[in-house]
């Protein structure tokens, strides 16, 4: 993420997809960013200077209730696209407040979950 987008962070990550802020170890907070956890999920947000979005490369999170996801993120302002070109597999696209591109699937329809 950029400089400076902490709040930004914490308004998607924390209050949209409904992870919980972790504190940064005293010696790695002076640096910026922010870190989440939702159950077994850990995501960490690093500050770059010259930041530029991931718009192909991307993690993908599982979760129990797509449309009610979904319809959060949109009424938020970020759209979702969905994806029906693996038809066993439910899941949608959208973008987090800096552009990176992140993907939400069906719990039960992961590549981990499903063969």
């Amino acid at each position: 993420m950029p400089v400076g987008g902490e709040e930004k962070a914490r308004a998607f990550f924390g209050r949209i997809i409904g992870m919980r802020e972790e504190a940064k170890p005293g010696p790695l907070a002076s640096r910026g960013g922010c870190w989440f956890r939702l159950g077994g999920v850990i995501l960490h947000l690093g500050v770059e200077k010259d930041f530029s979005p991931q718009r192909k490369a991307h993690p993908a999170f599982c979760a129990a209730d797509l449309n009610l996801l979904g319809k959060r993120l949109e009424e938020a302002a970020f759209p979702v696209e969905w994806d029906d070109s693996l038809p066993d597999r439910k899941r949608f696209y959208t973008s987090d407040p800096f552009g990176n591109r992140i993907e939400f699937i069906l719990d039960g329809d992961g590549f981990g979950q499903k063969g």
